[in-house]
């Protein structure tokens, strides 16, 4: 019976331990699926365009058919054709993927203000400014997700996860 308490007590002090370590790997985790996911679809959106020879935009979306008039893409986005740069897909027909609430938790995900939504034009290219992704908790920057003006999309985690600025 003693020994039967003593390993409980031992237990409980090694979960105690454990458990809040287990919470940063969790959100890491999270992180760098959540980065991986939109990453994977700006460069499928990039390559629809090239291989259908027709702009397709790619845009934070709550309801999978309409784009958000904000920067925020923790809901979900959308991906459509976008032949005329019409802001918006033209119907139904024209939205290709949703993905639908990527990110949990207390992960958002937002665009830099100027660049709320990405049109990759039929060669690839993305005009205009950069599209700039930072994937926050409540606190600190966990990572950035950027696509070029040459539609290139790379990923990165800083080091020493300054806080994240809306």
């Amino acid at each position: 019976m003693v020994e039967l308490v003593v390993a409980m007590g031992v237990l409980v002090v090694l979960a105690g331990i454990g458990i809040p370590g287990l919470q940063g790997t969790l959100e890491r985790q999270r992180a760098a699926t959540a980065m991986h996911r939109i990453s994977a679809q700006f460069a499928l959106a990039r390559n629809t365009a090239i291989t259908q020879r027709v702009p397709v935009s790619v845009c934070p979306s709550i309801d999978g058919a309409r784009c958000r008039s904000d920067s925020d893409w923790s809901a979900g986005w959308i991906m459509y054709r976008d032949p005329v740069k019409a802001g918006q897909p033209a119907g139904a027909g024209a939205v290709m993927r949703y993905e639908n609430a990527p990110v949990a938790g207390s992960l958002r995900l937002l665009s830099s203000s100027g660049r709320k939504a990405i049109r990759f034009l039929s060669d690839g290219r993305s005009a205009g400014s950069n599209l700039r992704l930072r994937l926050c908790n409540d606190r600190q920057l966990l990572g950035e997700v950027v696509v070029n003006n040459l539609g290139r999309v790379r990923s990165s985690r800083p080091v020493n996860r300054p806080p994240c600025q809306d």
